[in-house]
Parts: structure tokens; C-alpha cells; sequence
């Protein structure tokens, strides 16, 4: 998408026929100052309050938002200069990847407010609640796309790099995968060692 006609195409769909402040409001979810301390609370709140149903709930999502952030935010950072693309306007070669020439490849405000959405989906049994929360992810990158902040393959990108987080906490937390790899290391060698359970 960035480095072809797509963005555009997009972002002028967008910007004449699809445009609207109620799609503005969302971007806020995306700010670290409001959702870490938020995250942190809840996480308390669960260590605090034990054996309240509620609260253990809030608390386990408190902890895996803020475990998703620390392992998706190192490698969104990276793919933000090194995609070197730039925001709507901002130059001639607009979303196109142009490694280490610009920071904006990818929305940090659309991989931090995707988290939240995500980790509680991941959580959720009920799939249509599992259904509504995948769809409020996408509210924050609609909202960098709808005010012209990002294009839409850097507001997809900061959802893609918060699913792939989640997703990896997720599957620390329940066991789930079939599947693992792991650092071996011997006096004589190292290595990965590759685990599959059937």
C-alpha cells in the first residue's frame, strides 16, 4: 500500500466523502499519558483487590496491555524510521518507505490504542464481545486516517505490530501455542531448539 497509489486513493476518499469529527474523538485512546496509567491502575487493582471477580479480570488485562506495549513498542519504534515514510503532506514521497529518511512509517498512537482493544478480545470467551472488541481496534487508526495524521498503511502497520504483541502475550499467558522455540546452549554449542507438542 505505501509504496503504491493505494494511500492516496485512500487518504482522498477519506479526506472528501468519508470524513468525520466523530471519528476524531477516538485518537485520545491512543495516548500513552492517558492509557499507561490506566493500564497500571487496573493492574493494581487486581493485585489489590484478590479474590474479587471484577477486579482480577481488570487486573490481568491492566498487566497484559502493558506486557503487549513493552514487547510491541521496541519493534514498532524500529519500523518507524526504518520504513522512513512521512506523514500525509509532510513531503514529496509521502507514504512511501524511504528507510531512515523520516520517523512515521508506523502509528504509535494506532499500535498504542489498538492494545487495550486487543488484549481484552484475546481474553474474551462470548464471540460476539471477542467480535466487538476487534472492531473497536480499529477505532484509533480510523481516527489517524480520518484526520489526515497517517496514511492507511501506517495506521494499519502500528494495528498490525499491536496485534502481533498481543497475540505473542496471549499466548504466554494460556499456554496455547503447540508450538515453541528457545534459546539451547551447551558447553560445546549453541543454538534454538524447536518444540512441537501433538
Amino acid at each position: 500500500m505505501a509504496n503504491t497509489g493505494i494511500d492516496e486513493s485512500i487518504r482522498d476518499t477519506f479526506q472528501t466523502s468519508l470524513k468525520s469529527s466523530a471519528l476524531h474523538a477516538p485518537k485520545e485512546l491512543g495516548n500513552g499519558k492517558y492509557t499507561l496509567p490506566i493500564f497500571a491502575a487496573a493492574w493494581a487493582a487486581g493485585n489489590l483487590f484478590e479474590g474479587v471477580p471484577v477486579a482480577e479480570t481488570a487486573g490481568e488485562w491492566g498487566e497484559r496491555s502493558i506486557r503487549s506495549i513493552l514487547v510491541g513498542a521496541p519493534p514498532m519504534l524500529a519500523l518507524q524510521s526504518l520504513t522512513g515514510a512521512s506523514r500525509p503532506g509532510e513531503s514529496s514521497s509521502g507514504s512511501s518507505w524511504m528507510p531512515l529518511q523520516d520517523n512515521n512509517g508506523v502509528s504509535g498512537h494506532s499500535f498504542m490504542g489498538a492494545v487495550p482493544f486487543l488484549t481484552a478480545a484475546q481474553m474474551a470467551d462470548d464471540p460476539w464481545a471477542k467480535a466487538a472488541l476487534y472492531a473497536g481496534s480499529t477505532l484509533v487508526p480510523l481516527s489517524r486516517v480520518n484526520d489526515d495524521d497517517h496514511y492507511a498503511s501506517q495506521a494499519f502497520l502500528g494495528w498490525w505490530v499491536a496485534f502481533l504483541a498481543t497475540r505473542a502475550v496471549d499466548h504466554t499467558q494460556s499456554g496455547k501455542s503447540n508450538w515453541s522455540f528457545t534459546p539451547w546452549m551447551t558447553p560445546d554449542s549453541t543454538g534454538v531448539r524447536a518444540e512441537i507438542r501433538y
